[in-house]
C-alpha cells in the first residue's frame, strides 16, 4: 500500500492492483555486471549476421534514415503521404550522421553501430524489470527478473531492432519502475514526472501502446503532490511531439498520426476476418515454450499480488486482438511482463523450498534450455510465430540459417565496379535496400526492372550486377561472380555500354491499395510519380 498526502492534507491510498514494499538494502552490486553481460549477449547476436523480423524494420526506419543522411533511399507510401512519425528513424539518422562525421559513413561501420545503439537502449528493459520487481515483490525476485530480462532469447534477439514496439517497451518498463519508486523528498517528485514523460513518449513512439502507457501515467498522477505540474509537463511533451511531427511533414499537429489512423481504419475493414481473436495467445505460448501459460496459471494463487501486471497484459492482448491484422511483434511488451511474474513465482518457490539450491538450479536449467532452443529457432512450431500472416515477412534466423541476401548486399556495397544493381526476383520491400547497398547507383527490383526491358543491350546498359535466387536464371553477357548460399551475383562481362544513370536515387513505392485508401482519407492527396519516381538522367553532349 502506498500512502501520501495531497495539498489539502487529505490522506489517500493507492491500493488497487499494487503490492509495493520498501527495500532497505542497496541495489544488487552485480547489477552493472549482469547488464554488461546482457549487452554482450545482445551484441553477439546483432553482429553475428542479419535477419529481418518484418520488412518494416528497413522500409520504415533504416531506409528513411539513410535517405535523410546520405541522400539516397527508397520512399514507401508512408513517407510519400506523411503517415509515419520521424521519432525512431530520426534517432537512426542521428547515429548515421555521427558515423558519417567521423569518416565511418559506410555499411561496414554504421550497420553494426546502429545495432549496438539499439542494444544499449534495450538494456532499459532488464534494468526496469529489476527495479520494478525490487519495489513490487522482493530483492530475490528482482535479481531473478534482472537475469531473465538480460538473457531471455527474445529480448536478446530483438534488442538491435529499430522497431517502435521494442523502443516503446523499453520506455514503458522504466516508467513502470519509476512510478512505484517512493524515495523521500524531491527525488520522488522527479521520478513521478519522469515516469509520466516516459509513458507519453512510449505512447507517441508506438500509438497502440497508449492504453498501456495510461498505467504508469495514472499511478504517477495519483501519487504526486504536484498534479498540476505533472499535467503541464506531460502536456508539454505531447505538444512537442505534435509540433515535431508538424514540422517534419510540413502539416498540422500530429499529421502523421492522424493520417496513419485514418488509413488503418479503412484498411482494417478490408482485412476483416484475417486472423482469429486468440491468435496472440497461441503465438505467446509457442514463443515461450509454454512457460508463459504455466506462470499465468500460477498467478491464480494470488491475483492481488500480480494484479498490476495481469491487468497490463490483458490491456495489450485485448486491444491488439481487436485488430484484424496481427503480427507477434505487436505485443512485444507482454514478454517482460510475463517474465516479471515468472521471476517472482520462481523466487517464492526458492524461498519456500527446503532445497532452495536445487530449485534455483532447476529454474536456471529450464530457462536456459527454452531460451537456447529459441535463439536457435528450435522450439516446436516457432517458425509460425514470426512468419505471421504476412507475405512480406522474410527469413527469421537469429544466429543460424539467416537470409543470405544481406551478405550479398554487403558484398556489393564494398566491391569496386558495382555501378548499377538489378535484384531480379525480389521487390524493394523484401530487399536490404539502399541502407545496405549504400552507393548512389541505379537500383532496380523485380518490378522496376520492367523499365529496363528485355533487350540485351538495354539490360547491359542498365545493370553491372544482377542479384538472383533462381539457379535457372541465365543472362547472356553476364557471368557468376559470387554466390551466397542460394543467392547468386552475376556480373556484366564487359565494361560497355555506359550505365544509364538516374536523376536522383529515391524510388517511390506506392501500391494501388495505398493510393486508393489515401484518396478516401484525403481527396487532395498527391498522385505517386510515374515509373516509381525513376527518371533517367539526360547525358550532356560533352559526355561520351
Amino acid at each position: 500500500m502506498i500512502k501520501g498526502k495531497d495539498k489539502q492534507g487529505k490522506a489517500y491510498r493507492l491500493n488497487f492492483l499494487l503490492y509495493p514494499r520498501n527495500p532497505d538494502e542497496p541495489p544488487w552490486k552485480y547489477l552493472p555486471l549482469v547488464l554488461a553481460l546482457g549487452f554482450i549477449a545482445r551484441a553477439a547476436v546483432a553482429l553475428s549476421g542479419d535477419f529481418v523480423l518484418h520488412p518494416d524494420e528497413i522500409m520504415q526506419y533504416l531506409e528513411p534514415a539513410h535517405r535523410l543522411v546520405f541522400g539516397n533511399g527508397i520512399s514507401y507510401w508512408e513517407y510519400f503521404y506523411g503517415a509515419r512519425s520521424w521519432l525512431v528513424p530520426g534517432a537512426v539518422a542521428g547515429v548515421l550522421k555521427l558515423f558519417d562525421i567521423v569518416g565511418l559513413g559506410e555499411p561496414v561501420w554504421y550497420i553494426g553501430g546502429v545495432k549496438l545503439f539499439f542494444c544499449a537502449v534495450s538494456l532499459l528493459i532488464p534494468a526496469g524489470m529489476y527495479f520494478f520487481a525490487r519495489r513490487h515483490f522482493s530483492e530475490t525476485a528482482a535479481r531473478v527478473a534482472l537475469v531473465a530480462g538480460a538473457f531471455w532469447y527474445e529480448l536478446v534477439a530483438f534488442a538491435h531492432k529499430p522497431m517502435t514496439e521494442f523502443v516503446a517497451t523499453a520506455l514503458l518498463i522504466i516508467a513502470f519502475a519509476l512510478c512505484l519508486r517512493r524515495p523521500a523528498g524531491k527525488s520522488s517528485e522527479k521520478n513521478e514526472i519522469l515516469a509520466a514523460v516516459l509513458a507519453v513518449l512510449a505512447a507517441t513512439v508506438r500509438v497502440q501502446y497508449a492504453p498501456l502507457a495510461l498505467f504508469p501515467l495514472g499511478v504517477a498522477f495519483f501519487l504526486t503532490r504536484k498534479k498540476i505540474r505533472l499535467v503541464l509537463v506531460t502536456a508539454a511533451v505531447l505538444l512537442a511531439v505534435g509540433i515535431f511531427d508538424a514540422v517534419t511533414w510540413n502539416g498540422g499537429l500530429f499529421h502523421s498520426y492522424l493520417t496513419n489512423l485514418h488509413f488503418n481504419l479503412i484498411l482494417g475493414e478490408l482485412r476483416a476476418g484475417e486472423t482469429p481473436a486468440y491468435q496472440f495467445l497461441l503465438w505467446v505460448t509457442l514463443a515461450s515454450g509454454g512457460l508463459s501459460v504455466l506462470f499465468a496459471a500460477g498467478t491464480l494463487l494470488d491475483l492481488r499480488r500480480y494484479g498490476f501486471l495481469l491487468a497490463s497484459i490483458a490491456v495489450i492482448l485485448l486491444f491488439h486482438s481487436l485488430q484484424a491484422h496481427k503480427e507477434y511483434r505487436f505485443i512485444f511488451a507482454i514478454i517482460p511482463l510475463w517474465l516479471l511474474i515468472a521471476s517472482d513465482i520462481v523466487a517464492q518457490l526458492m524461498a519456500r523450498s527446503d532445497r532452495a539450491l536445487v530449485a534455483s538450479k532447476l529454474a536456471v536449467a529450464v530457462f536456459s534450455v527454452v531460451s537456447l532452443a529459441g535463439i536457435l529457432n528450435s522450439l516446436p512450431y516457432q517458425k509460425h510465430v514470426y512468419r505471421s500472416y504476412s507475405a512480406e515477412t522474410g527469413i527469421v534466423g537469429f544466429v543460424r540459417n539467416q537470409d543470405p541476401t544481406f551478405a550479398a548486399y554487403r558484398y556489393l556495397a564494398r566491391t569496386p565496379g558495382v555501378d548499377a544493381v538489378w535484384h531480379i526476383d525480389r521487390p524493394y520491400f523484401n530487399s536490404p535496400g539502399y541502407y545496405y547497398l549504400h552507393n548512389k547507383i541505379p537500383f532496380y527490383d523485380m518490378f522496376t526492372g520492367r523499365l529496363i526491358g528485355r533487350n540485351l543491350k538495354t539490360v547491359s546498359a542498365s545493370a553491372t550486377h544482377i542479384v538472383s535466387e533462381n539457379p535457372k536464371i541465365s543472362i547472356p553477357g553476364y557471368s557468376l561472380e559470387q554466390k551466397f548460399d542460394s543467392v547468386r551475383i552475376l556480373r556484366r562481362d564487359g565494361n560497355e555500354p555506359q550505365i544509364r544513370k538516374w536523376e536522383d536515387y529515391n524510388p517511390t513505392i506506392v501500391g494501388n491499395t495505398s493510393k486508393a485508401i489515401m484518396k478516401q482519407v484525403d481527396p487532395e492527396a498527391p498522385l505517386p510519380p510515374a515509373n516509381k519516381g525513376i527518371r533517367f538522367a539526360v547525358r550532356k553532349q560533352s559526355e561520351p
